[in-house]
């Protein structure tokens, strides 16, 4: 399944807020895997959250004819 564009660019909002997150926090930087890991993290949250939104709007939609 190929991603829309919307969520690619949600997953790299979120992981660029997170990445600043720590990249300001005190201590050291993310290294590239975790900046990895954060990505990955990041993207399946979306998922989740875009399939949680498309179920929550199909189970809305069951209901019938509003009118």
């Amino acid at each position: 399944m190929k991603p829309s564009p919307g969520a690619l660019v949600a997953t790299l909002a979120l992981s660029l807020a997170v990445w600043a997150y720590f990249y300001v926090s005190p201590g050291t930087p993310l290294d590239a895997s975790e900046t990895a890991v954060v990505v990955g993290v990041c993207a399946v949250v979306v998922f989740l959250a875009r399939r949680a939104w498309v179920r929550l709007r199909g189970a809305r939609g069951d209901r019938g004819p509003s009118a």
